[in-house]
């Protein structure tokens, strides 16, 4: 209709006054646009609301409305209160206006998060941990029992200041953490903590304060706290691609790199500062992941829904401008490979001929956080040779020493894992190993082999807790075989993180007496693909397809055996449990003959 209509004007009008005639269409138009692609999301932020609460809630109400109203078709999976919901905290009627405008989203049940502005505590010079908690109004109406309600909720800390949420975009899981307005010491420990204990999932950070806009109106500039935040946190957990910040009148954007060299992309925004308070504008940003971008759109349900005849010339639906309406590109994949790898292309299992064992650590049908059981087969063996994997406790063992996890999402071959919670220090632990009457443990790959592991060092690496701790090994010494020479005590074969994180394999050949080793470099916390590949003539590691500097300069041939089991998630010494593993194990395959990289599981 709008295209017809246009081209006839062309036929009859001056274009000056074509112009004129549509701005009646432009004006009414939602400049809310569903997502451009099935593979996107899209959140909705909401900037220091203070104006609202004390002046007019509906301009608040008609924010919330909108979301959710349009929270499904818009594909809104998220919304970020970025703090100061109200302006003065000791004016009740205030909280009541912010209590009505959040509850709609309530009532529709869509997750949100929300935080304390400096305008919402009593004393905006204290820190968090310095407050008296029983006289703050915030948490009378945005109390810990409030967040527990929403969908999505995942903790807080103790003061009920900060806390965090996980929810799924586009098939992939994010956590939304929101710092207090003067997050201290303290609380930076506590968020550290719920990062370390969700290691695969990418980390949006919303808070009052970070970032403030220079002189010129438009660049991103850091404040002394947002400093503070950046050193102590942001930026040393790559986790973290986005923050976001009100506080200060305005906006701007900029892009940092963390000490990782990898983007954060950062923001501040706030509107209150404008006519009537901001009046009714908020920000959504859109995360495309087929078109490797977040796009920013700010614009005003409460122009939208305004009729033609009541707006005045301050009455903008959407702020158009390059500060509000643009894009920042991101690789996703590229950026979460740190901690979400892309180990294959291939949905399919690889069938690879000469496969005997391939352990993908993934049950489906269990929770986040779930028990591996101890009964039955805990891992089947998708090769088909029978090798299936059984859990086993030593010591005093935990069920949640062993977990299943789901985070590897980017590995489409197996999206899902185990966690390893383990410690050498308190003489126990909990591991996988093949039965008795497994066939791979009668092998002694004379041909050669290839051996592969996907596998992530815990954060928490301690040289005293976790050195030596076995990722795939075989039970027995050298010296049940009759190995006199080097370390007769030692395995038969384990594939090891060292004292110094460096990844181990060594093993006692067929054709030498004394066990032959190769090292890899130190590694660090991201998920890496390990390849030992022996061709008869030589062995050699690789590590994400790079072969290592220090491999054997023999040629040995095998691994001896006398026919016990495999063991994953531990080593031996001396046939006695010895370094158990801390960490993620994703998926294990053996082939009874070399493989060209191509054909590796990455």
């Amino acid at each position: 209709m709008k295209k017809k209509f246009k081209k006839l004007l062309a036929l009859l009008l001056p274009a000056t006054m074509i112009a004129g005639l549509l701005s009646g269409f432009q004006a009414s138009a939602s400049p809310a646009t569903s997502p451009d692609s099935e593979n996107s999301f899209k959140m909705a932020i909401l900037p220091d609301t203070q104006k609202y609460a004390r002046y007019k809630n509906e301009l608040w109400l008609s924010q919330t409305n909108w979301i959710a109203k349009n929270a499904k078709k818009e594909n809104v999976v998220f919304t970020a209160h970025l703090g100061d919901l109200v302006d003065r905290a000791d004016e009740e009627y205030e909280w009541r206006n912010a209590d009505e405008a959040m509850k709609v989203l309530d009532k529709v049940k869509l997750p949100y998060g929300f935080l304390a502005g400096n305008h919402d505590v009593l004393n905006s010079q204290q820190y968090d941990n310095e407050r008296d908690l029983a006289k703050e109004p915030f948490l009378n109406y945005f109390s810990t029992d409030r967040m527990k309600n929403i969908p999505g909720f995942t903790g807080h800390s103790e003061d009920g200041f900060n806390s965090y949420y996980i929810f799924e975009g586009s098939g992939k899981k994010y956590m939304a953490l929101f710092l207090d307005w003067r997050a201290s010491e303290e609380t930076l420990k506590w968020a550290q903590k719920v990062i370390d204990k969700h290691p695969t999932y990418p980390v949006m950070v919303f808070t009052h304060q970070l970032l403030n806009i220079s002189n010129d109106k438009k660049s991103a500039v850091m404040t002394d706290h947002g400093q503070f935040l950046w050193d102590k946190l942001i930026a040393k957990n790559d986790q973290i691609f986005l923050t976001v910040n009100g506080h200060h009148h305005g906006y701007a954007h900029t892009v940092k790199k963390n000490n990782k060299g990898h983007d954060v992309v950062m923001m501040v925004v706030d509107y209150q500062s404008a006519f009537h308070g901001g009046n009714g504008m908020l920000r959504t940003l859109e995360f495309d992941m087929d078109k490797n971008r977040i796009h920013s759109s700010s614009f005003s349900p409460w122009v939208m829904g305004m009729p033609e005849k009541q707006r005045t010339a301050f009455d903008e639906e959407k702020l158009v401008d390059d500060l509000n309406d643009f894009t920042v590109a991101m690789d996703f994949e590229e950026r979460f490979s740190g901690f979400q790898p892309i180990i294959s292309v291939n949905k399919e299992v690889p069938k690879v001929e000469g496969t005997v064992a391939y352990w993908q650590m993934d049950n489906r049908s269990a929770a986040e956080g779930q028990a591996v059981t101890g009964k039955g087969a805990a891992v089947k063996d998708l090769s088909g040779q029978g090798n299936d994997l059984y859990r086993i406790d030593e010591g005093d063992a935990k069920p949640g020493d062993l977990v299943w996890y789901k985070g590897n999402a980017q590995n489409p071959q197996s999206n899902s894992g185990i966690r390893f919670f383990n410690n050498k220090s308190e003489e126990k632990g909990s591991y996988l190993q093949t039965s008795d009457q497994a066939p791979i443990n009668a092998l002694t790959f004379p041909n050669g082999y290839t051996i592969e592991a996907v596998v992530k060092i815990g954060p928490d690496f301690d040289a005293d807790k976790h050195s030596w701790m076995g990722i795939l090994g075989r039970y027995c010494t050298g010296q049940d075989v009759g190995k006199k020479e080097g370390d007769a005590e030692a395995p038969l074969a384990t594939l090891a993180v060292s004292s110094l994180r460096e990844i181990q394999w060594a093993s006692f050949p067929l054709n030498y007496g004394s066990e032959q080793t190769s090292w890899s470099w130190e590694m660090d916390d991201s998920w890496h693909h390990i390849a030992l590949v022996n061709d008869g003539q030589s062995t050699k590691m690789y590590i994400d397809g790079v072969e290592v500097l220090r491999n054997p300069d023999t040629k040995p041939r095998g691994i001896a055996t006398i026919g016990k089991p495999w063991i994953i998630g531990a080593s031996q010494y001396a046939n006695k449990l010895d370094g158990v593993f801390n960490g993620w194990i994703s998926e294990i395959r053996i082939v009874d003959h070399a493989l060209e990289k191509k054909d590796f599981l990455q």
